[in-house]
């Protein structure tokens, strides 16, 4: 009995935590994506503008 409640707990205790891991880890890898994602449009965005701008001011 004992023995196989220390296997339970341990086998529990172990998805929980393996569980909870994978959980941040795609939150993270999620969240990390979308920051740069989100930074790069507006990068790209400011550059552009910025750009088109200078061209118009300049022709």
């Amino acid at each position: 009995t004992t023995h196989a409640t220390t296997h339970e707990t341990t086998h529990a205790t172990t998805h929980a935590t393996t569980h909870e891991t994978t959980h941040e880890t795609t939150h993270a890898t999620t969240h990390a994506t979308t920051h740069a994602t989100t930074h790069e449009t507006t990068h790209a965005t400011t550059h552009a503008t910025t750009h088109a701008t200078t061209h118009e001011s300049t022709h």
